[in-house]
């Protein structure tokens, strides 16, 4: 009886239920459809340091790693061969890449920009990596000394176009200053702001070149298998096996998996989770105060049929219970209509993506909105976040519909009756 009674009462003012299941059901949609875009970004990321950046596990040797951040030409690994040799002992490991990178400065018609540059053997970390399928315009460097690949965003500030003579200026293995004209072959698009707006590539051929870089390879990049449909952590956990392994046969060499790094772009992914959960949860906490004014609303409006329950027998828990079956049935609506919304967001952006190029039209950076990934951003299915933000729906509801359930629950008969 008292559950048919609730369930009349809950519709008896269909706006105001409606308001308040709606921001509640708006709230939760926001929950799933973050918890689905962040879990895409993390694996967006994750992909895009395996796939174009550092691969799966990187070797340097010990003295480059110890002042890696200066990018030493000199600080080589010298085993080159034993190292690719023991890399291809591990069943998982597909092929090994080397790349040199250093510090310059591109300049182009008066206009001139920092930049990262990475030395490569073409064909070799075309096998290891995915920059050859990121080509937008122009084609993949081909393995002659005057040819180089520049990131799109990189191209686009400068104005320049493939098939167009660019000047790269960078410090020689021997410290001393060089500038060498190259021919832009293509350019690149890639989930790495990095690449896009700072990345230049050009083979060991053109790093003679400009560096007199005598073949000196400053890292190693292994690439692992990663099976279709694979999860981050069982990836994780397959890389991490093989670094150890490599670290004990390389003890010369420091050993890096890219977990290492991963886990620092993680840590910064979860501070901007933090920031946007707190706005959905200010939202859930409106829709509580919303379920509040509805039930303590609707105790104002019924003092005097409280009254006649009460008469007829109802017991003050009885009355509590009511009122506490009325909240959690907006509870149990607004979670079912939450749950239905963040599933519908949740199809859109899992097939259509979240294109940041096409929302921010090109003219701002990954960098400067703080993305570690840019490109189309597609969400990953969470079963977990539809029964949290059920659950949340339903114990915010329970909880909220206590305190005008206890008050009705305490009005005394005579007192109620004054208002008929």
């Amino acid at each position: 009886m008292l559950i048919k009674m609730a369930i009349r009462n809950v519709f008896r003012h269909k706006r105001r239920t409606f308001i308040t299941v709606f921001t509640m059901a708006v709230g939760l949609m926001f929950f799933i459809f973050f918890d689905s875009l962040f879990v895409g970004i993390d694996n967006m990321l994750a992909e895009t340091l395996v796939k174009y950046t550092d691969s799966a596990i990187t070797i340097y040797s010990l003295e480059y790693d110890q002042n890696k951040k200066a990018f030493p030409l000199n600080k080589n690994i010298k085993d080159v061969d034993k190292i690719k040799e023991i890399a291809k002992t591990f069943p998982e490991v597909e092929d090994v890449a080397s790349r040199t990178q250093f510090l310059g400065e591109i300049a182009y018609f008066g206009k001139s920009k920092y930049i990262i540059g990475t030395i490569i053997n073409p064909e070799e970390d075309a096998r290891v990596f995915e920059i050859k399928n990121s080509i937008k315009q122009g084609q993949y460097i081909s393995d002659s000394d005057n040819e180089v690949m520049v990131g799109s965003y990189l191209a686009k500030e400068l104005g320049i176009n493939v098939g167009e003579t660019i000047t790269i200026i960078a410090r020689t293995k021997y410290e001393t200053h060089n500038a060498v004209d190259f021919v832009v072959s293509g350019l690149i698009n890639s989930p790495s702001p990095a690449i896009n707006e700072a990345g230049v590539f050009i083979t060991y051929r053109g790093a003679e070149r400009l560096l007199n870089l005598e073949g000196n390879i400053t890292a190693m990049h292994i690439k692992v298998k990663w099976n279709k449909g694979e999860s981050i952590p069982s990836f994780s956990k397959k890389v991490e096996k093989i670094s150890q392994s490599l670290q004990e046969k390389l003890p010369d060499y420091k050993v890096y998996s890219f977990i290492s790094i991963f886990g620092d772009f993680l840590l910064l992914m979860k501070q901007k989770r933090g920031t946007s959960f707190v706005i959905i949860f200010l939202m859930l906490i409106i829709a509580g105060v919303g379920i509040v004014n509805t039930i303590l609303m609707a105790v104002y409006e019924r003092i005097k049929e409280i009254g006649v329950l009460l008469a007829m027998g109802l017991k003050p828990k009885e009355i509590r219970r009511l009122f506490l079956t009325e909240g959690a049935i907006i509870g149990v609506i607004g979670g079912i209509a939450g749950m239905l919304l963040g599933f519908l967001a949740n199809l859109w952006l899992i097939y259509s993506g979240y294109n940041l190029e096409a929302v921010f039209g090109g003219s701002v950076s990954g960098a400067e909105l703080g993305m570690p990934v840019w490109g189309t951003i597609y969400g990953e299915w969470n079963i977990a976040a539809y029964i949290i933000s059920f659950c949340f729906a339903f114990f915010t509801a329970l909880i909220s519909a206590y305190i005008p359930a206890r008050y009705a629950s305490k009005l005394e008969v005579t007192n109620c009756l004054r208002f008929v």
